[in-house]
């Protein structure tokens, strides 16, 4: 039920962007051009491609590194309420999932009561939806599995360096239910760090899941 409302919820934002664009006059949440939600070149910037990898060797897919324009759309994204530029992100995630897996479940990041609060429901979680359902759109298995859930509180880990956010999401997630049965990617929105992922990764591992790397926007 919760994969369903949050598609049709993608697929909504999806049909009424352009009715909103007549409205509102829009401008590029990347370099503040006139006339797109995101322009052609700031696109082209969310596809870069970034790698890294975990300190186990797990590979982190990035859709561009953490600067520029791409940085810009995630920002006003995440932190000015620009929620007309996701299909953007969404669109740069379904194009790096199409060279990574061909059959693959998506498993976002469980976010934290206050995130989804300040940005009026989970991003992640969405970001995951509207992925999917553009590369199922062009011919990919993608699945999403909401099945990482926070087990204790978890503070803001903006203001922790990379020993304090290790320690500040330690043991944080577990497995809900039996491990989805396909590869799985983690799905986050930005790896610092790397801390988030890496615990993430661990949880779905000891509960049986096949974790084949992690899927996020951007790598800093």
């Amino acid at each position: 039920m919760r994969a369903l409302t949050a598609t049709l919820t993608a697929t909504l934002t999806a049909t009424l962007s352009p009715v909103a664009d007549l409205v509102w006059p829009a401008h590029c949440a990347g370099c503040g051009r006139p006339g797109a939600v995101c322009c052609a070149p700031c696109r082209r910037a969310l596809r870069a491609g970034a790698r890294a990898d975990l300190p186990d060797g797990t590979p982190v897919h990035g859709c561009a590194p953490h600067d520029g324009p791409a940085r810009q759309v995630l920002l006003a994204v995440k932190d000015r309420g620009r929620a007309e530029a996701r299909p953007a992100l969404a669109d740069a995630l379904a194009h790096r999932l199409a060279a990574l897996a061909p059959r693959v479940a998506l498993v976002p990041v469980p976010t934290r009561a206050a995130s989804r609060r300040a940005r009026g429901g989970d991003l992640v979680a969405d970001l995951a939806a509207r992925a999917a359902a553009t590369a199922r759109r062009r011919g990919h298995d993608v699945d999403v599995e909401r099945c990482l859930r926070l087990v204790r509180r978890v503070r803001d880990q903006t203001d922790l360096d990379a020993r304090g956010r290790r320690a500040n999401v330690h043991g944080a997630f577990t497995l809900t239910g039996p491990p989805p049965d396909r590869p799985c990617l983690v799905l986050d929105d930005v790896v610092t760090t790397t801390a988030t992922a890496a615990e993430a990764v661990r949880a779905l591992r000891a509960g049986g899941a096949r974790v084949e790397g992690v899927l996020t926007v951007t790598i800093a």
